[in-house]
């Protein structure tokens, strides 16, 4: 093993087919084209003759701010000091020793390249260079198969090699309870109590009953206080115990904080009838009437048992007579009067047939916007 002498600086112990240490992957982005290389140190006219460049050509790295620095064919190239070039007849080329602005560098991420100038990038900056999601696992690439994971808050200098693939991170366990997919970022786990399951689709647990369902057996009851292994797969039921004679509050209150967190305006009122109020539904563009509308929507007894049905619009309102639904009564909530519109998506009016374990107020919102969007001129 020896020290070498490459474009005027002294690198460090040469790579080897006896190190133990694997080789990392680099490229050079010649004229915006990703060329791999055979490693990090290379001629330059094979860097020229695997970017299909005829003769009489050289590279220029690309330097921030100017004095780039062109390369002849016989002389070695360190990507390790900038990996971004163009090509230039060599007549024209800036030969020269210049080396006052920082080169650029391209790093890859499944072969595709963006360029910096900091070569000193973490785990989470490059995840935010390149528009990685959180759930994807950043590795940087080896020549042997043991690439090497990049964890957010790890160093990931340009130096160690530029070259990065992604895996996305596999879910463990996938459940459904109550026709609704959970996994691990849930809180789903190996082993859980009753009462843990059900608490995936309650504020109230300890008021339920817990079955898991199977295909070719009867349902099985899972005790609140007891655990149980959790498989992949796995489905659940979950009733609560009360639900006749009454409603749901938190059930609604999750509901809507679904809304909230995509951006619906929507608010829980108890008086005078409980309800639900959307705010500024939009018609669709260019509607001479209007912009956008609140729309009153009452929890009915009973609810989820018993389905979402009807929608009062504000008094006065333009839409009235214009989408489906005849007029009908009016009621005060929040100082303003509402007048109410027999509109009935659940029941022959469009939408499917009601279902408490998959709709709510959540869902309820796209009958609605379908309504405002549909009413007359």
């Amino acid at each position: 093993m020896s020290a070498k002498l490459v474009e005027g600086h002294v690198l460090g112990v040469e790579n080897n087919t006896q190190s133990r240490i694997p080789a990392s992957k680099w490229n050079a982005l010649i004229e915006d084209t990703a060329i791999p290389a055979p490693q990090q140190v290379v001629p330059a006219k094979v860097l020229l003759a695997q970017a299909g460049v005829g003769g009489g050509k050289v590279l220029v790295r690309d330097q921030d701010g100017g004095q780039d620095q062109a390369i002849g064919g016989a002389e070695m190239v360190d990507l390790a000091l900038g990996n971004v070039f163009y090509v230039l007849p060599e007549c024209d080329a800036p030969f020269g020793k210049h080396h006052l602005a920082p080169p650029k560098l391209a790093f890859f991420v499944d072969d595709r390249p963006e360029i910096t100038i900091n070569p000193n990038q973490t785990g989470k900056t490059i995840r935010e260079l390149f528009g990685l999601s959180d759930d994807v696992i950043l590795e940087r690439d080896y020549e042997s198969p043991n690439d090497e994971l990049i964890e957010p808050n790890d160093a990931a200098p340009f130096v160690k090699g530029p070259v990065f693939i992604t895996r996305h991170r596999r879910v463990q366990l996938h459940i459904v309870v109550n026709s609704k997919p959970f996994t691990e970022k849930e809180g789903v786990k190996k082993k859980m109590k009753g009462r843990e399951v059900a608490a995936l689709v309650t504020d109230t647990p300890d008021r339920t009953e817990v079955f898991r369902l199977h295909k070719d057996a009867p349902k099985e009851d899972v005790p609140l206080d007891k655990e149980i292994p959790i498989h992949d797969c796995d489905e659940f039921r979950v009733i609560r115990k009360d639900v006749a004679g009454g409603f749901e509050p938190s059930r609604v209150h999750r509901e809507l904080a679904k809304l909230k967190q995509g951006g619906m305006d929507a608010d829980f009122v108890e008086q005078p009838i409980p309800s639900v109020i959307y705010r500024n539904v939009p018609a669709r563009p260019g509607y001479p009437h209007l912009e956008k509308t609140d729309v009153l929507v009452p929890v009915p007894g009973g609810y989820p048992g018993a389905m979402i049905d009807g929608a009062y619009l504000p008094q006065g309102s333009p839409l009235l007579n214009r989408v489906v639904g005849a007029v009908q009564g009016t009621i005060m909530v929040e100082g303003r009067g509402w007048q109410l519109v027999s509109y009935h998506p659940h029941n022959g009016g469009g939408g499917p047939p009601w279902n408490k374990d998959k709709h709510g107020f959540h869902t309820y919102v796209d009958e609605i916007l379908c309504w405002i969007h549909n009413a007359k001129s």
